[in-house]
C-alpha cells in the first residue's frame, strides 16, 4: 500500500538512493544533502519551512511528504503541499508540487501521489487547489489533466513559464 509520510530518519537510505537516481540522469537531487548529518539538517529545515509563520517572512509554508510503499519502505515519490494562498503559490508554484525518482517513472506513482496530496489539501478545507507545471513538461501536464485538473491559463515572467490548473473541492471525489 502506498501512503504519505513526513520525512523521518527511517527514510534516510531510501532518500539517498533517490537522490543518486535523480543525479544519475542529470537532474537536481531532491534533498541534496549527503550523509546522516546533512539529512538531519535538511529535516530540521523541512520542519521549519512547514510552519505557518513562514508567510510572515515572505515565504510559502511548504509541507514535505514522501510517497512510501509499505511493502518495502522505499520512497516512490516526493510531494509538497503549500496550504496558504501566498503570492508564489497563486502565480508560479501552486499549492502542490510532486516529483518521482527516474527509476519509478511511468508506473503510476505520480498519479497516486497527486491524488493523495489533493485529498490531504481538501481534507484540510482548501476549497481550490492550484497546480502548475512547466509548459514543456508533458508528463506532468498529462498527469494533472488525467486527475481532473482544469486548465485556467499560463503564468510567465523572466524566470517561469508555467501552465496553471485548478482543482475544486466540490468537483473532486474525496
Amino acid at each position: 500500500m502506498l501512503k504519505l509520510e513526513k520525512p523521518r530518519m527511517k527514510h534516510f537510505k531510501s532518500l539517498m538512493d533517490a537522490d543518486r537516481d535523480f543525479e544519475s540522469v542529470g537532474e537536481e537531487a531532491y534533498c541534496g544533502m549527503h550523509g546522516r548529518v546533512g539529512y538531519m539538517s535538511w529535516m530540521t529545515l523541512v520542519d521549519r519551512q512547514a510552519q505557518p509563520e513562514m508567510a510572515d517572512y515572505g515565504e510559502s509554508p511548504n509541507e514535505i511528504y514522501f510517497l512510501v510503499d509499505d511493502a518495502d519502505g522505499e520512497i516512490k515519490g516526493f510531494g509538497q503541499l503549500r496550504p496558504m494562498n501566498t503570492q508564489e503559490v497563486m502565480t508560479w508554484a501552486g499549492h502542490i508540487g510532486y516529483s518521482v525518482p527516474p527509476r519509478f517513472r511511468g508506473q503510476g506513482y505520480a498519479k497516486r501521489l497527486l491524488d493523495l496530496l489533493l485529498r490531504e489539501g481538501f481534507r484540510r478545507d482548501m476549497e481550490e487547489i492550484l497546480l502548475t507545471c512547466d509548459v514543456d513538461n508533458d508528463a506532468s501536464r498529462h498527469i494533472i489533466e488525467k486527475a481532473g485538473g482544469v486548465f485556467i491559463g499560463f503564468y510567465k515572467d523572466k524566470k517561469y513559464n508555467k501552465r496553471v490548473y485548478s482543482f475544486i473541492k466540490e468537483e473532486y471525489p474525496v
